[in-house]
C-alpha cells in the first residue's frame, strides 16, 4: 500500500484494517478511479459496521467481557498490557473508510439531488471520528484527505473535533429537513441500513449527537454544550437497532463481521477457539439473576463459567456466543452468534434509551418521559433485540416472553437493577448499558467505563501485568505515524497507556 495512502482520496472500495477480501471489494485501492455515490456508500456503511463489531476483542478482554479460553497460549501482550504501536490498532481501518465518506461528500457537494447521499455521508463521517478519537484523542481532522496537497496532516485536539462533528450532524439533519422531496433522490438500496428512511437517518444522528455530548460529561463546558441537545430533540431517537446489511452471505469474506470473528467459517471451522467467558461478566450476569447471561454465553452442564482475565490455569468457561451447526448449515438459536447472515449493529435501541435516561436524569431536554421509565425501556430493548435470542419478538409486541422477562428482572429490588432501588442512577444507567452491549459493541462499553469509571471490571492477575491493577486508559498512535508523519505525532508527547488519556476520560 502506498505510503500515506491512508490521508488520499484513491479509495472508492470497502476498506479494513486487515487484507482480506471483504463483501464490497470494487476495485484496486491503490488504482485511482471514479464511482457514483450510490456506489461508494454501501461500501463505506458496511465497513463502519465492521469496525464496530469485529474490531475490538481486546476491549472486551479488558471490560470483562471475555477472557482466553483454556488449553491455548494466550499472548503474553494481552495478559500483562505491555503492548506496543503495532498493537490493536484501527487506525488505518478508520481513514480508509473516511476517505469513503469523504470521497461520497465532494461527489455530493451543492447537488440538489444528491442531498441525502450527503447527509448520510456527514452522520457517518461524525460517527467514524468520534471513534478515532475515542480510541486516540487528537487525530489528524481538517487536514486530512488533502491528498497530495498535504501528504503529513497535522493533528486536531479531540474537543475542537467533537465540536465539529455535533455541528456536523446539526447540518446533516437541517440538510434533510431542507430537502426539495421533488428532486432529491433517495439512496434506497444503497442505504443498506434504512433502506432510505430520511426520518431513521435523523433519529439516528440525534442519538449520535446525543452521545456525543453526553461523552463530555466530565468536561468544563459540558453545561454550555449541553443546551445543544434541545435543538434537536423534537427529532426524536433510535427506537429500534440500526443494524447495517449489504446480504451478508455464508461464504468466507462475505459473512456478517461479527461471525466472521466469532463464528464459524464457511466450511464450519471455529474462528475464535481461543475466546471465551470472562468471569466478571458472568459473575454479573448470574448474581443479577439475569437471564440473558446463558444466552450470551453457551452454558456447561446448566450453568455458565468465566475465566478470571490472566490466571495461570483458566477453566473450560464458556464459549462466547451460542450456535448450532449441523452437517454444515448454520441454524439460528438462541445467542450472539445468530447466522452468518445477521445485521451488524452500528447502533442499538438500547444504547438510545440509556443515553435517553442519563440524559434525563442529568436534566437535559430529551422529552417529557421519566429516566425511570427510558431506562426500564432500555432494559427492554435488550431483551428484545435479535442479539438475545428470544424468537418471535415484536417491537409493537406486548406480550412476548422478552418483555415478561425483562419486566421480571428489572422489577427486582436490587442494586444497579431496579431503577428506584438505586443508590447511584449514573452507575445503574452505564451497569445496564455494559449488559445490553455484550458483544456487539465493547468499545462503547470501555468508553463509558473511561467516562464514569463504571462497572469497574478487574484488571489481568496474570503475573509480569503491569500497571499497578490498573486498566489501560487508551492504545498507542500507530508505528506507521511515528515513521510516515514523525513531526506531528511526536508534537502529541509521550503517549502511556495507563496514565494518557482520552480528553473526555473520568
Amino acid at each position: 500500500m502506498k505510503k500515506y495512502i491512508i490521508y488520499s482520496l484513491m479509495l472508492i472500495a470497502g476498506a479494513v484494517s486487515s487484507c482480506k477480501k471483504n463483501f464490497f471489494d470494487l476495485t484496486n485501492p491503490n488504482q485511482p478511479t471514479s464511482a457514483s455515490a450510490a456506489l461508494v456508500l454501501p461500501s463505506a456503511l458496511s465497513t463502519s459496521a465492521a469496525l464496530v463489531n469485529g474490531s475490538y476483542t481486546v476491549y472486551g478482554y479488558w471490560m470483562g467481557y471475555l477472557s482466553p479460553a483454556a488449553g491455548y497460549a494466550p499472548s503474553q501482550t494481552l495478559l500483562t498490557y505491555n503492548f506496543t504501536t503495532t498493537d490493536y490498532q484501527v487506525w488505518t481501518g478508520y481513514y480508509l473508510n473516511l476517505a469513503n465518506y469523504d470521497y461520497v461528500l465532494k461527489q455530493t457537494a451543492g447537488d440538489k439531488t444528491q442531498v441525502y447521499f450527503n447527509a448520510i455521508a456527514q452522520i457517518m463521517t461524525a460517527y467514524g471520528f468520534e471513534g478515532l478519537v475515542d480510541n486516540y484523542n487528537n487525530v489528524p481532522y481538517t487536514k486530512a484527505f488533502q491528498g497530495s496537497a498535504n501528504l503529513l496532516p497535522s493533528y486536531d485536539k479531540g474537543p475542537d473535533i467533537y465540536a465539529d462533528l455535533i455541528k456536523r450532524v446539526d447540518g446533516a439533519i437541517a440538510a434533510i429537513n431542507g430537502a426539495d422531496t421533488k428532486v432529491a433522490v433517495s439512496p434506497s438500496s444503497a442505504d443498506i441500513v434504512f433502506g432510505g428512511d430520511m426520518t431513521k437517518w435523523k433519529k439516528f444522528a440525534n442519538t449520535l449527537k446525543l452521545r456525543l455530548i453526553l461523552r463530555q460529561s466530565n468536561t468544563s463546558n459540558f453545561g454550555t454544550i449541553s443546551g445543544g441537545i434541545a435543538s434537536t430533540a423534537t427529532e426524536g431517537y433510535l427506537t429500534a437497532d440500526a443494524g447495517a446489511n449489504p446480504g451478508f452471505q455464508n461464504i468466507d469474506g462475505k459473512q456478517s463481521p461479527f461471525w466472521n470473528v466469532y463464528g464459524y467459517s464457511q466450511a464450519g471451522s471455529t474462528k475464535s477457539p481461543a475466546t471465551t467467558a470472562g468471569a466478571y461478566a458472568v459473575g454479573l450476569f448470574k448474581s443479577n439473576n439475569d437471564p440473558r447471561g446463558p444466552l450470551f454465553y453457551q452454558p456447561i452442564g446448566g450453568d455458565i463459567i468465566g475465566n478470571v482475565f490472566g490466571a495461570a490455569v483458566p477453566v473450560t468457561a464458556s464459549n462466547f456466543g451460542n450456535t448450532t451447526i449441523s452437517g454444515g448449515s448454520f441454524i439460528s438459536g438462541k445467542g450472539l452468534l445468530k447466522s452468518p447472515y445477521m445485521d451488524a449493529i452500528l447502533f442499538s435501541a438500547a444504547e438510545s434509551y440509556f443515553l435517553q435516561a442519563e440524559a434525563k436524569f442529568r436534566g437535559l431536554a430529551v422529552g417529557t418521559t421519566s429516566a425511570e421509565d427510558l431506562y426500564n425501556s432500555g432494559i427492554k430493548a435488550s431483551f428484545e433485540s435479535a442479539y438475545v435470542g428470544y424468537t418471535g419478538t415484536t417491537k409493537t409486541s406486548n406480550n412476548t416472553a422478552a418483555d415478561a422477562d425483562a419486566v421480571t428482572y428489572y422489577s427486582q429490588a436490587k442494586n444497579n437493577v431496579n431503577y428506584a432501588a438505586s443508590s447511584n442512577k449514573i452507575q445503574a444507567i452505564i451497569t445496564q448499558k455494559y449488559f445490553a452491549l455484550t458483544g456487539y459493541n465493547m468499545f462503547e462499553a470501555y468508553n463509558e467505563y473511561r467516562r464514569t469509571g463504571f462497572p469497574n471490571p478487574p484488571a489481568s492477575v496474570a503475573s509480569g501485568a503491569i500497571g499497578d491493577g490498573k486498566l489501560p486508559s487508551r492504545i498507542f498512535y500507530p508505528d506507521t505515524e511515528y515513521s510516515q508523519n514523525t513531526a506531528n505525532v511526536g508534537a502529541e508527547g509521550t503517549i502511556n497507556q495507563f496514565t494518557s488519556k482520552i480528553f473526555w476520560a473520568k
